[in-house]
């Protein structure tokens, strides 16, 4: 028990910082001509809280010591997994401060869309949870409760009444197991959005990425933030080649890594440019078979990126519509349950009691 509540300790710590705010600040400060070291220096001076001032005097530390920015990020766990990959790219550019703003951009992006998406993702958690509620009420309390006053009556009722719970019993386990597929899904595309953890994220991405739909949105992101480090590679001069191995190394989606490896390998053997399924879509293949300088290619590449950030956004709207729409109706299919248990079964009570006064034969 200390052992959890520690670890729920640090979890909520954790949680505190807000890396989009940590990185405003370190980017300001590399604007006015100082270094990362100084900008931790400043938010050490100005943490909320002693635990908070600790943390940054670690990364402080850790960067006096010769660790990168994102190896120091890791070691304390203070930002998503995707953050800390593509700070780690930043790192490797020509130019770490407009590195950088691209970053801070793509979190703005995000924290403006969870914004916005707030009554998409609040309305399905309020269904889901009420669905939840009379899942536990019916299956724990109203159907062995009923089944507890049939025994009073005769055996005729008794079994008609079991067999219409039965019925009660196998609808609530449909629903308890619609509940845990939609209201999953669900959660774990939001964590793997919008959480702030770098273990929690990194955990409810991978497996959204193996779940069909939420793959494509996390995808889309992903490619959104990779591709728009890319052009800030290329158009600060740094090679197509060296580009693409810093990005193999900073991605988490395997099929963007396979393609960029199968792409390095063709242009180190044959000097050829792959326009590989996995990251151009027939549109973006036509617009990059013009390019001929890195800056070229650069510019086609935020635009690439610029495409996929669009459609991650009107996929994930797409996807909290469904959703709603389906936590409205497993909602609806719980006041059914409700209905079928408590008030057909007073009706059916009733009603064997007046056949039995008839004389009728079960």
């Amino acid at each position: 028990m200390r052992f959890m509540s520690c670890w729920r300790a640090k979890i909520r710590f954790i949680m505190k910082i807000n890396i989009l705010t940590m990185l405003k600040t370190l980017l300001f400060t590399l604007q006015n001509g100082k270094n990362i070291s100084s900008g931790m220096q400043i938010l050490c001076k100005t943490a909320k809280s002693s635990k908070e001032r600790k943390i940054y005097t670690k990364i402080y530390d850790d960067i006096k010591d010769g660790n990168s920015f994102s190896d120091a990020l890791a070691k304390q766990k203070i930002s998503s997994i995707d953050i800390i990959e593509f700070i780690a790219m930043a790192e490797k550019s020509v130019n770490f401060k407009s590195s950088l703003e691209k970053i801070v951009h793509y979190l703005e992006v995000k924290e403006t869309f969870k914004r916005e998406s707030s009554d998409k993702t609040s309305l399905p958690t309020i269904y889901f949870l009420i669905a939840s509620i009379v899942v536990i009420a019916i299956k724990f309390f109203a159907v062995p409760m009923q089944i507890e006053r049939s025994l009073q009556y005769s055996q005729e009722i008794v079994n008609l009444i079991s067999n219409h719970l039965a019925i009660a019993q196998l609808l609530t386990d449909i629903l308890f197991m619609s509940l845990i597929i939609f209201a999953g899904y669900f959660l774990i595309l939001l964590i793997a959005l919008f959480d702030k953890s770098y273990t929690i994220q990194y955990m409810a991405k991978k497996i959204a990425l193996l779940l069909p739909f939420a793959s494509i949105i996390v995808v889309k992101f992903e490619k959104f933030a990779l591709f728009s480090m890319l052009s800030e590679m290329l158009s600060s001069g740094i090679t197509y080649k060296n580009a693409l191995e810093s990005a193999i190394n900073s991605t988490s989606v395997n099929k963007f890594k396979i393609a960029m490896i199968q792409t390095l390998t063709s242009i180190k053997r044959d000097g050829k440019f792959i326009f590989h399924s996995y990251l151009y879509d027939d549109m973006e293949k036509e617009l990059l078979a013009g390019t001929g300088s890195s800056k070229q290619l650069g510019l086609v590449m935020n635009e690439i990126s610029q495409r996929a950030k669009a459609d991650a956004m009107e996929l994930s709207t797409k996807f909290f519509r469904m959703i709603t729409f389906i936590s409205i109706f497993l909602m609806a299919f719980a006041v059914f349950i409700e209905f079928y248990t408590i008030v057909l079964t007073q009706i059916i009570i009733q009603k064997g009691m007046i056949d039995a006064s008839k004389g009728v034969a079960f």
